[in-house]
């Protein structure tokens, strides 16, 4: 099985809202011309942390969304679910 395959599968599997936030992230990340490595110098996170939670093989600990977030200038916060129509 090739590693786009595999990591769709994993993505398949994830809940919906971990999904978006996800996708959200990296596209975040990649807006800010932010590769894995650089932001794991900016964040204290190890790359390999990054490329997990990216590629859905790990689902990510609050601290490490805190700390990942940061140098992009987001945070996280508790907000009510959209219902979808």
């Amino acid at each position: 099985m090739d590693r786009i395959k595999a990591m769709e599968e994993r993505k398949a599997k994830v809940d919906e809202l971990e999904r978006e936030f996800v996708e959200d992230f990296i596209k975040l990340r990649k807006d800010k011309h932010l590769t894995q490595e650089s932001l794991a110098n900016k964040s204290g996170v190890i790359r390999l942390t990054i490329t997990r939670i990216e590629n859905f093989i790990t689902s990510p600990q609050i601290n490490t969304l805190i700390k990942i977030l940061k140098p992009i200038g987001y945070t996280i916060k508790i907000v009510p679910i959209k219902k979808k129509k």
